[in-house]
């Protein structure tokens, strides 16, 4: 379906996760999660050609959110975690208490929003008599809210253009939509 490789997401330094200076809209979000990626996204992200990649509302530990997958190529979901998640701000201060949650951390910025980008202690888990490995970048959309995006696969699998980089795709799955919610 795509012509060419897509290009890695682009990120900047760290900047301060409270006050968000231009917060993310997340009406459109709310009512359609599923509706954040178009076929070439999600060709770019999951598969390619994308036809076999299932996309679902998904609800484990989200207030909205929704999974696309395919199971050998990954799997992502972008959501809105439950209030209990708390805030970036809360998250940040979390890892600075016990840094030993995370196996990586990284502060960062992404489309003129704060994010952090994390690998999860012990990196990989068990699901469906599988091993997996994840990826998550959290995204400070408001001064409240966060928005994730969690990017697995199978511990042998490689992504057709990420290869086993799970946090360049969810970076990339983290532009996306923030700049389809923006234009919307």
């Amino acid at each position: 379906m795509l012509d060419e490789r897509p290009v890695p997401a682009r990120t900047g330094p760290a900047i301060p996760v409270a006050p968000v200076r231009n917060p993310l809209p997340l009406d459109f979000f709310r009512a359609n999660p599923c509706g954040v990626l178009d076929q070439p996204e999600v060709a770019a992200l999951i598969a390619d050609p994308p036809d076999k990649v299932k996309a679902e509302r998904y609800s484990v530990g989200y207030d909205r959110a929704c999974k696309w997958d395919q199971f050998r190529a990954g799997s992502l979901t972008v959501g809105i975690p439950r209030a209990a998640t708390g805030s970036l701000e809360e998250r940040v201060d979390q890892h600075k208490r016990d840094p030993s949650k995370f196996s990586r951390w990284r502060e960062l910025s992404i489309s003129g929003l704060p994010a952090v980008e994390q690998v999860e202690n012990p990196a990989v888990f068990e699901y469906n008599g599988s091993t997996l490995e994840a990826c998550t970048v959290e995204v400070g959309a408001t001064d409240t809210e966060l928005l994730e995006f969690r990017y697995s696969q199978v511990s042998d699998g490689k992504s057709e253009y990420w290869g086993d980089d799970r946090c360049a795709a969810a970076l990339k799955a983290a532009e996306l939509v923030i700049g389809n919610l923006r234009g919307r």
